[in-house]
């Protein structure tokens, strides 16, 4: 095998890797499978990134719970952690919409796996202190 096959088998695997530590690991944006995808680097260098064929981007993944309690609340207006965007400018075609709701849920999933670690921490740490 050639140095570049090598190299671009070590990128697919470590995209595998990637997709494989999170469980239930889906797109954070669309909920949508995650897969390397074959691309190139900034410098022109072929390579595989994780990335989600349904909605066409680049993503890192999230367990599937955070993203589907993300994409209820940007659904239902409650929540968005992209201020700048508003429905309202979005809503003219189906697509404009799903890119919107794509964008505000892939922002707010991470945020709340986030919320949701430290809370865990939290009560962790007053179970240990009660414990004593």
């Amino acid at each position: 095998m050639s140095k570049e096959k090598d190299r671009l088998k070590i990128d697919y695997d470590r995209c595998l890797e990637q997709i494989n530590n999170v469980e239930n690991c889906v797109c954070e944006g669309c909920g949508g499978k995650l897969e390397p995808i074959k691309t190139v680097d900034n410098a022109g260098t072929p390579t595989y990134w994780v990335g989600c064929k349904h909605c066409s981007c680049f993503r890192s993944g999230i367990e599937k719970e955070y993203y589907k309690i993300a994409r209820e609340l940007v659904e239902d207006n409650v929540l968005k952690p992209y201020h700048s965007m508003s429905r309202a400018d979005y809503s003219d075609t189906p697509e404009k919409l799903e890119y919107y709701y794509d964008s505000q849920t892939a922002g707010l999933s991470h945020i709340i796996r986030v919320i949701h670690q430290m809370l865990k921490e939290k009560f962790n740490d007053k179970e240990a202190k009660n414990e004593l």
